[in-house]
């Protein structure tokens, strides 16, 4: 009996801290299963995956910029489901880096600090985490990958005891149950799986290339670590890299294994080389492309591609020749850090949801350094040895970390204030209208459009604009492959998208007043179709005839 209470007392010790993150995100995340369907990135997503589900090809009969998983998590049915697949995933994610952090960061009292930092920071509109947006899904994929490859790695490479996997008390251990299931230590099927989680990590956007060389770099630290630079050794060197790069090579085959996948089905649906030109080598048309807000010439050098991997790759190397005086964990971190920053700046744009992407590696380094700190306060704090090159490491990378926020404007977005709008809503201080439009001007016209236009039998619709949220709710097919009009000035599309409009004879058109229309689109609406309503926003056009 006592053993049972003994047993009972651990489980709770183990479950309690999970399930009181998970109900943290639970209750940040409410307010968002009742928004309107006003967020334009989630609009495409919604849009994109409707299509998917009426048989609509990918990259061929509509584009977007992005690979392609996202738009596969968005073939729910209704924008409500596409939210609650974004909380459960938020839940997994929160759970997977308590354990990465659990078997990384020694202290347990940091664990819990960095893990309830991670949820209010990815669960919160501070950074768009509240929001179903591609970095948060890259992050589950990265997380689970990590976990794996890095627990496995550690174990089966790491000889120094102060760089083993730390497990505290009771913590949850699945991946030793897992490992004896499927074999010792060091078993090929884990790299596999973690690289396979890596390739569908980038198989939801490209970025996320840089969070796995950061999560592959401990094997790259490792191999230098035992190393003295003063009394350098080859054939050292030599055989440490022979016995990692064998499990390297497992994980990349899991990598490509997606990748290529994806690339063989696409070009065996005959739109293969659309989705290289516009899943794969799109995103390279983002970088370097936005105008840098100041003018220092140091600075705009810094902020180039080459510029940003000449600091990356210096860092790398300075961590490299510090050895022991390093420890290898803070190495994983701190390199996870410089690269996933280098990631959300690949176009210098100044989107709080692209630094989303910064967040695990970020309050994993700060775990690191407070755990640092706490030791100068212990009694046995040179038994248990500060290491002030990791505080030091470590605050300056938070510190060009915050530089960089600051230079690129990036803003965080008002959060006190988005539960107390969303508090006066359910407590009916302010109507349901009223509400809505507080997330954007455009709320009222569209839903007010969308009652009218889902009337309509035609399964498409033609927005000539940035509207993208009212295909979403009208559940309307876009009659070309553009679903917004910056894309169709990116391809100087404008031919395609009118031809693809009059072909398709939609019943209903929504001209957005603040859009230069298409040369040509102002007279056939004028000849085919008359206006239905005059909106703040829009005017929706209705067709005369199906003849027309």
């Amino acid at each position: 009996m006592l053993k049972k209470i003994k047993q009972l007392d651990c489980w709770l010790d183990k479950i309690a801290p999970i399930l009181a993150l998970l109900l943290l995100v639970l209750f940040f995340r409410l307010p968002n299963l009742f928004e309107p369907y006003w967020y334009g990135d989630e609009g495409i997503y919604l849009t994109i995956g409707n299509a998917l589900k009426k048989g609509v090809p990918m990259y061929q009969g509509i584009i977007d910029h992005k690979t392609p998983l996202i738009y596969y998590f968005a073939m729910v049915p209704s924008q409500i489901w596409f939210r609650v697949l974004n909380i459960v995933w938020s839940g997994a994610s929160v759970i997977l880096f308590f354990f990465l952090a659990n078997r990384i960061i020694k202290n347990i009292k940091i664990v819990y600090f960095v893990s309830l930092l991670f949820t209010v920071l990815v669960s919160t509109p501070i950074l768009e985490g509240n929001i179903p947006n591609g970095e948060l899904f890259v992050m589950g994929f990265i997380l689970l990958g990590g976990l794996f490859f890095v627990s496995n790695f550690i174990a089966e490479f790491v000889t120094d005891k102060s760089e083993k996997i730390h497990q505290h008390g009771c913590s949850l251990s699945f991946l030793t149950s897992i490992n004896k299931k499927m074999g010792k230590t060091g078993c090929p099927l884990i790299y596999f799986f973690s690289g396979l989680m890596f390739g569908l990590a980038i198989l939801t956007k490209v970025p996320a290339i840089f969070d796995v060389a950061a999560m592959l770099s401990i094997a790259w630290f490792t191999i230098f670590y035992n190393i003295d630079f003063k009394k350098f050794s080859f054939n050292k060197l030599l055989t440490n890299l022979q016995k990692i790069m064998v499990k390297l090579f497992i994980v990349f085959a899991g990598i490509l294994t997606p990748i290529i996948g994806s690339i063989a089905y696409y070009y065996a649906r005959g739109n293969g080389q659309d989705y290289l030109d516009f899943g794969l080598l799109y995103n390279f048309r983002y970088v370097q492309n936005w105008s840098l807000p100041f003018d220092a010439p140091w600075l705009q050098a810094a902020f180039t591609l080459q510029g940003k991997f000449a600091i990356a790759l210096g860092i790398v190397l300075f961590l490299t020749y510090m050895g022991k005086k390093v420890s290898l964990r803070f190495k994983l971190v701190a390199t996870w850090l410089v690269l996933s920053l280098f990631a959300s700046t690949l176009s210098n744009r100044p989107y709080p949801h692209y630094y989303l992407q910064v967040v695990p590696a970020a309050v994993m380094v700060f775990g690191f350094i407070i755990e640092e700190l706490i030791k100068l306060f212990s009694k046995n704090r040179f038994e248990k040895r500060f290491n002030k090159f990791d505080v030091g490491i470590g605050l300056l990378l938070l510190g060009l970390t915050a530089n960089v926020f600051v230079l690129l404007n990036v803003g965080f977005y008002p959060t006190v204030s988005y539960y107390t709008r969303f508090y006066k809503y359910i407590t009916k201080q302010v109507s349901r209208e009223d509400y809505y439009q507080s997330f954007d001007s455009l709320m009222n016209d569209n839903y007010k459009a969308a009652t009218i236009i889902q009337k309509s039998d035609s399964p498409y619709l033609f927005i000539w604009g940035t509207n993208p949220m009212l295909y979403a709710q009208t559940k309307k097919i876009p009659t070309g492959r553009f679903i917004v009009s910056f894309h169709v000035r990116d391809f100087n599309a404008y031919q395609e998208t009118l031809d693809d409009f009059i072909n398709k004879k939609p019943m209903f058109v929504v001209s957005m007043n603040n859009e230069e229309p298409i040369d040509g689109l102002e007279e056939y609406l004028s000849t085919a179709y008359i206006p239905n309503y005059d909106f703040d926003h829009f005017v929706l056009w209705k067709r005369i005839s199906e003849e027309l």
